[in-house]
């Protein structure tokens, strides 16, 4: 028989200094912020005593990102011309304007119009733009032929993507509903539990302070129980 996993109240509870990895040594929050309200005349003070503590803290808003782990480096061990680029981007060098010369049909330059090398090459060069644009021609005959099945095969695939992470994005919206009420009811409970203890807690003092037993809960610093066993 399985039982289910009770989720947390708020985060996952641990005493200062008991949390492993990346938060260790931090304060962690064990509040139960839907039943825990601020008086409006003493939320100044409250966020008085918030700016306080930020201008005393060492950290910036972009440390508690530099503390996570750190993102896995790219390899292109099978891929030099990725590393290339990547290389590039990094470094923030311009993009290497592309070479047109090798699309070019010239005949060889005037000091060279007796080489038989130079007239071979631009032979050569000559065969490869004929068979360059023989594939051209190729493809668009094709495109001609297959394109508007091949564009309408592509937005059915993208349609059914898009549909696709809709619904994940629905079915994590749904969860996070679900938990969001999950921790109300949890710390609504925690509440009424919390209200009952304090209520019997006053019992208590009162009747063990007999006939003076008022003065006696004056007195006597009041505090809620630790709310992070519940």
């Amino acid at each position: 028989m399985t039982t289910k996993q009770q989720r947390p109240l708020a985060i996952d509870y641990a005493a200062h200094g008991a949390a492993k990895g990346w938060r260790a040594n931090e304060h962690l929050i064990d509040a139960l912020p839907y039943i825990d309200h601020v008086a409006p005349e003493l939320r100044s003070k409250v966020e008085a005593l918030i700016e306080e503590e930020k201008r005393a803290s060492s950290k910036l808003p972009g440390d508690y990102l530099r503390e996570l782990p750190p993102v896995h480096k790219p390899r292109f061990d099978d891929h030099p011309v990725l590393k290339t680029e990547y290389d590039r981007v990094t470094s923030k060098q311009p993009l290497a304007p592309l070479d047109t010369l090798r699309y070019r049909l010239e005949p060889p330059p005037q000091t060279r119009r007796g080489d038989v090398g130079a007239w071979r090459a631009a032979a050569e060069n000559a065969v490869s733009q004929l068979e360059h644009q023989h594939l051209r021609i190729l493809n668009q005959e094709l495109l001609l032929k297959h394109g508007d099945k091949a564009w309408r095969a592509q937005v059915q695939l993208d349609e059914a993507a898009v549909r696709s992470l809709e619904s994940q994005l629905a079915q994590l919206r749904k969860e996070t509903d679900a938990l969001n009420r999950e921790r109300k009811l949890q710390q609504q409970a925690a509440g009424s539990e919390l209200t009952k203890l304090d209520r019997q807690y006053m019992g208590q003092v009162c009747e063990l302070g007999g006939p003076g037993g008022w003065g006696l809960v004056r007195s006597v610093p009041h505090s809620h129980p630790d709310p992070s066993p519940l």
